[in-house]
């Protein structure tokens, strides 16, 4: 979750939980492993359910925003890169980040540059600047994308891109109605084990789910969101 959204309520939105899920699934198929960045993490919610589904990773997370830092075994939170390991990378994750950052190309340049040369790279961002909204706006981001303006950020950073979906189809309708209200993804008052949270994060995860299995054979259904898997290019 952005921590811009945070607040004393306990309860994950079911778009966080299905995010974290699918996200999570996708990552071990891509063998993820090693230690990993995890650009813009929140409160580390999604770096801690990493480290549960996967034992050999240590993850460490950076977010501007964070004002306690996190450290146990394997997961590790500050809110300044400058404060991170000197390593490389085996995975990076930016997931919902370089929409904040108006130099967008230059600052994934320089992530880019704490991966190992046959390290991958997993980028989240909202999609279509069509569907820029008021949420939009509060969260300060400076663009939505498509598949083409997010792939010439990665390409200019040396990147190249071995995979690519849009993912939650179902979310748009409710998104064009809602355009001009405000959002908050802390706002959930239902629990995880709620039938209601369930329903919600099924059907997140079933969209998630078909349209990631059509773009595995070139079919891409448009969706709220754009996820994108890159190698770093070795000459």
């Amino acid at each position: 979750m952005d921590l811009i959204e945070t607040s004393d309520n306990v309860n994950r939105h079911p778009w966080e939980l299905s995010r974290t899920q699918k996200v999570i699934s996708k990552l071990k198929k891509l063998g993820i492993k090693g230690n990993v960045l995890d650009i813009g993490c929140g409160d580390s919610y999604f770096d801690k359910r990493l480290a549960e589904a996967v034992p050999d990773v240590t993850v460490y997370g950076v977010d501007i925003f964070l004002t306690d830092e996190i450290h146990s075994e394997r997961v590790h939170a500050v809110n300044s890169l400058e404060k991170l390991p000197d390593v490389k990378y085996d995975f990076i994750l930016m997931m919902d980040v370089i929409e904040h950052i108006e130099d967008d190309t230059g600052y994934v340049k320089d992530i880019v540059n704490k991966l190992k040369d046959e390290g991958t790279v997993f980028i989240t961002v909202p999609a279509f600047m069509s569907l820029y909204s008021l949420h939009d706006k509060e969260l300060r981001h400076f663009r939505r994308y498509n598949h083409k303006q997010l792939r010439a950020v990665t390409e200019a950073a040396g990147l190249e891109e071995a995979f690519w979906s849009y993912f939650y189809f179902c979310l748009i309708p409710l998104r064009l109605l809602t355009m001009n209200k405000t959002e908050n993804l802390s706002g959930w008052h239902e629990s995880e084990k709620s039938f209601k949270t369930r329903i919600v994060k099924g059907i997140l995860n079933i969209d998630f789910s078909v349209l990631s299995a059509l773009s595995h054979i070139f079919i891409h259904i448009p969706g709220l969101s754009l996820m994108s898997v890159n190698k770093k290019c070795v000459r």
